[in-house]
């Protein structure tokens, strides 16, 4: 019954997922571009090639899929983490769910301070116990095993302070007698903090709602039953890491990082790679000749020998990542094909019109010849995509990528490896993970191609 309840609430996920990705978002980037004054309309050649698009549907229904899930996963901070939607103890109310997406969001920033136990009926200073308050919620006398404990404690500290060191007793012995002392009260004021905590809670003074998924990538979960990792079962749909981390929430905040990862670098590629190629094509001469001689010695350099290197003198970071894929391969291949493009393109009749009426070379690269060179970036873009995940995964496997405890499909398969034997799962799940995104991502990148080819049938079929 459970396990349906949760593929109800997934379904549901992806429903609203889809709605919002798929019609609210761009009903509202129309509506925004008019607002702004400008033409929405698509040219028709574009109808056409969309329309072309629809009607392959394994890459139209891959897009759906991936796009959906993609910009589902910019909120997972809503939907798989140990944090509530919201919390209320008495007059105190928080949104922790929403203030460490926004944390993220506003990386920028300082961090948001944790919310104390102390301030919701729950003894320390530290991080709340969110899990221990959905339970208490559901049932206030989780709050007797407690008392109980402090209540045994307190009575033998009691029975310890009856006998009180004598005329000849040491400084040590005075001194640990002075600390039990001291204990007493500590212990006395946690008691007093559970029973009011038990009776606000009895009281209905007190509520949470937890995520659907509520388990956090970065959450050890070690008191669960034996040593983990910990195979697959009903709370945990695809069991535990060796080190007690939920391997459901590290596969889809890996989705995450991956794909986000993958369109930063290939999209900051492309633009280095447009500027560079379409100065080679659009110059011609000595400016081709020398920015080709240049990008072939740069293109020569050991790209994994040169991430060794780096990561073996300091951590890489996200950032640092895609600035070193980006710089050392991300650009050179597209440059090639918009230089291409744009030797052919420059030689039009529309190109000499626009320079004849006084155009800067500038706008006559950008404004003229680039929108008509789109077709090899739109049709390569998936491909760049599928690529640039396989390396990320690949230095994370080799430990080489984002820092320890990311949560990523290349750290997932290193795991997965070292217990292959006995627990398989750790390496069918990344795998069947990656996998079915990099075939869709694929299947779009067909789709995508066979929908801009100029014969309504392309030579495939």
């Amino acid at each position: 019954m459970t396990a349906m309840i949760k593929l109800i609430e997934a379904a549901l996920l992806f429903a609203a997922g889809y709605l919002f990705t798929h019609r609210a978002l761009p009903w509202l980037y129309v509506k925004a571009g008019e607002r702004l004054g400008f033409d929405m309309k698509l040219a028709p050649h574009w109808e056409k090639r969309i329309a072309r698009f629809k009607t392959i549907k394994r890459g139209y229904y891959s897009f759906l899929i991936v796009t959906t899930l993609f910009v589902m996963s910019l909120f997972l901070e809503f939907m798989v983490n140990n944090k509530p939607l919201f919390i209320r103890y008495n007059s105190t109310v928080a949104f922790p769910a929403a203030a460490e997406w926004l944390d993220g969001l506003l990386f920028f920033k300082a961090p948001r301070p944790m919310d104390r136990k102390a301030d919701y009926g729950q003894i320390g200073d530290d991080q709340v116990d969110y899990r221990l308050f959905a339970a208490a919620r559901r049932d206030p006398a989780v709050f007797d095993e407690q008392l109980k404990t402090l209540a045994g404690e307190l009575d033998a500290i009691r029975a310890q302070l009856v006998k009180k060191p004598g005329p000849k007793a040491t400084a040590e012995e005075r001194q640990d007698y002075q600390d039990l002392q001291d204990i007493v009260p500590a212990i006395e004021a946690d008691m007093k903090t559970l029973s009011d905590a038990k009776a606000v809670f009895a009281a209905g003074k007190a509520s949470v709602l937890m995520p659907v998924y509520p388990y956090s990538p970065r959450e050890h979960l070690l008191d669960m039953p034996g040593r983990p990792p910990h195979r697959p079962g009903a709370s945990h749909l695809l069991g535990t890491d060796d080190s007690g981390a939920d391997v459901f929430a590290q596969l889809v905040y890996g989705f995450r990082i991956s794909m986000s990862f993958a369109l930063i670098v290939s999209f900051t590629g492309y633009v280095i790679g447009i500027i560079v190629g379409g100065v080679m094509g659009y110059f011609g001469g000595w400016t081709d000749i020398l920015i080709q001689r240049f990008i072939e010695i740069w293109s020569s350099i050991p790209f994994l020998f040169m991430m060794i290197i780096i990561a073996a003198i300091i951590q890489p970071t996200f950032l640092l990542l895609v600035s070193l894929i980006v710089l050392l391969q991300g650009w050179v291949g597209i440059s090639y094909y918009i230089r291409g493009e744009f030797y052919r393109e420059k030689s039009r009749d529309y190109v000499h019109a626009a320079v004849a009426m006084g155009a800067s070379e500038w706008s006559v690269m950008m404004k003229h010849i680039l929108p008509n060179s789109l077709v090899p970036l739109v049709t390569f873009a998936p491909f760049n995509v599928v690529g640039t995940i396989g390396s990320l995964v690949s230095l994370d496997y080799l430990g080489f990528g984002m820092p320890v405890g990311t949560p990523s499909w290349g750290a997932l398969l290193d795991q997965g490896m070292k217990y292959l034997k006995y627990y398989p799962h750790l390496i069918l799940t990344p795998s069947i993970a990656m996998a079915v995104t990099l075939f869709m991502v694929v299947m779009i990148g067909e789709a995508v191609r066979e929908a801009f080819d100029p014969k309504v049938f392309s030579r495939l079929r």
